[in-house]
């Protein structure tokens, strides 16, 4: 076989993995929200997508796993958008553009729409499950740690330097604030999404304070 015939096979296989990985993360989901976390087995997820419980531990270590695999794979897009931004640009000004890009790709927008569907979702486990949102604060300390890494290796500074560690940080909070308020509220679209995100980063740029009660006369 010639390398151009391998290279299709190795990309349908990625595809099919793909593919797979995508519906156990829906069916999982459909299956927690149907008849509890606690109460769904790994082995009834991989039966409903008809496939071994081998196959589903190939893709997830546990079935804890899959509600936070959506959380993974965003934040490699939006580090990997995060990466394209110019070098000239801000930290907060990059990650803005950097979710512009990430969400508002039109060529990406079936995609995007199921992952913002897949988000929603999840959020509503964690909200309700203390369990799950204890594992996810764990999980996103690394998630936090790699934006933070990315944001010092853009600016030129060291790891250990607190300016980009605050940053990563606070839009980390952020956006648990963002999701929550787009999961709660009625507009579930991308555009909804993208609108309080971007609100939301751009407060930061300006600086945040609340400012004191009137306290004059009356």
């Amino acid at each position: 076989m010639n390398s151009g015939g391998r290279m299709e096979q190795s990309g349908l296989r990625e595809k099919e993995k793909a593919r797979v990985r995508r519906e156990l993360i829906d069916t999982a989901l459909r299956l927690f929200e149907r008849q509890g976390f606690e109460q769904t087995t790994v082995q009834q997820i991989a039966d409903a997508v008809q496939v071994s419980r081998r196959t589903f531990h190939r893709h997830f270590p546990s079935k804890m796993a899959v509600i936070f695999a959506h959380e993974e794979d965003l934040m490699a897009q939006l580090l990997s958008a995060l990466e394209r931004r110019p070098d000239t640009e801000s930290a907060l000004t990059a990650l803005r553009s950097a979710i512009q890009d990430l969400l508002l790709d039109e060529s990406e927008a079936a995609l995007r729409r199921h992952q913002a569907d897949t988000a929603r979702r999840a959020r509503h486990l964690l909200v309700s499950n203390p369990e799950l949102r204890q594992e996810n604060f764990t999980g996103a300390m690394s998630r936090k740690h790699a934006l933070a890494q990315l944001l010092a290796e853009r600016c030129g500074l060291p790891e250990t330097d607190l300016r980009p560690q605050l940053v990563a940080a606070t839009c980390f909070a952020a956006f648990g604030v963002g999701l929550d308020t787009w999961m709660l509220g009625t507009d579930h679209s991308i555009a909804a999404l993208y609108k309080i995100l971007d609100g939301i980063v751009a407060a930061l740029q300006q600086g945040i304070d609340v400012p004191a009660a009137d306290t004059g006369p009356h």
